[in-house]
């Protein structure tokens, strides 16, 4: 049983057997370690088995997709790991060694650094030259992803506010926090009889909405700091929101208007709604594909799960 000892060197085992190749114990702990770690720490030996096999089923699958790439005599070189490697190096901005000492200090070593960029390339050359010419850019689906986004219930809103702010004395006291919560009592007692709210702004706002006829602004959700956003989208229009307290003072809120953000027309999105399409596609047709090669294939697995005989 692989338990809580598996962190420490162990004798290796047979973790599967595909097309008479063999998977070690040792390569589905180098691939997801801390993944099954982590899944263990407050769990049991069935926890850890359990994510043992989700590993060694990612590693199944790399294994058949390097053999069907053999198999077309297509695979990385040790010239595109070099330049890879080089590349990665570069967009980080360091030396070839001194990502190979960040690497290694991480507790990768470079072969198996170097075998991950391998199966990086392998991966891509597989989407290129297997999986994509399978797929067919169908028009009709695009448009159909594009009435979804049009449709859709979470479409982004747009809000106009108005604003009166009370801010807090710059001493902190309580009875200087005490006045201006007053001062808030007293704006919603002149709102409620009708008063003008630009007229109520300019009178007692301490903010810069005052001058400006009490307007805030238009936003999109998520623009506004975290107290206002709920209430600026909640508020029924026409409505004043409750006060709303933040470190620096209070804040009434009018919502004017609020407003569904319209979606671009169909030529401007096409190619980025085009794009997901494409990319769900690929990722569903190298599911398809997995299915049907481990089908084919002649796959035993040697660790079983726990409870299983």
């Amino acid at each position: 049983m692989w338990g809580g000892s598996a962190q420490a060197a162990t004798v290796d085992r047979i973790a599967a057997v595909v097309n008479e190749e063999v998977v070690t114990l040792s390569e589905v702990y180098e691939l997801g370690r801390a993944f099954i770690d982590e899944r263990a720490r407050s769990g049991t030996d069935t926890d850890r088995r359990t994510a043992e096999l989700e590993v060694l089923d990612s590693l199944i699958r790399r294994r058949l997709i390097t053999q069907e790439m053999l198999r077309l005599q297509i695979d990385a070189a040790d010239i595109e790991v070099d330049r890879m490697v080089d590349d990665i190096a570069r967009r980080s901005g360091v030396a070839r060694d001194v990502l190979r000492t960040e690497i290694e200090r991480g507790g990768v070593s470079w072969s198996q650094y170097r075998d991950e960029v391998r199966e990086m390339i392998r991966d891509q050359k597989f989407t290129q030259m297997i999986i994509r010419p399978r797929i067919v850019e169908n028009e009709d689906e695009i448009r159909d992803a594009y009435q979804r986004m049009a449709t859709q219930s979470d479409q982004p809103e747009r809000v106009e506010l108005g604003a009166i702010f009370f801010g807090y004395p710059v001493d902190g006291s309580e009875a200087g926090k005490a006045a201006t919560l007053d001062l808030v009592e007293l704006a919603r007692k002149r709102l409620a009889t009708g008063e003008s709210f630009a007229v109520v702004s300019a009178a007692l706002d301490t903010g810069p909405y005052g001058a400006n006829g009490g307007s805030m602004g238009t936003f999109v959700q998520g623009e506004l700091v975290g107290e206002l956003d709920g209430p600026a989208f909640s508020t029924e229009v026409g409505e004043l929101s409750s006060p709303i307290e933040t470190a620096q003072g209070v804040f009434l809120l009018k919502v004017r208007s609020r407003e569904k953000i319209p979606l671009r027309a169909y030529e401007e999105v096409r190619d980025e709604i085009a794009s997901k399409v494409f990319e769900g596609r690929i990722e569903r047709e190298k599911d398809t594909w997995y299915q049907q090669a481990r089908r084919n294939a002649a796959v035993e697995i040697k660790i079983e799960a726990l409870g299983d005989k």
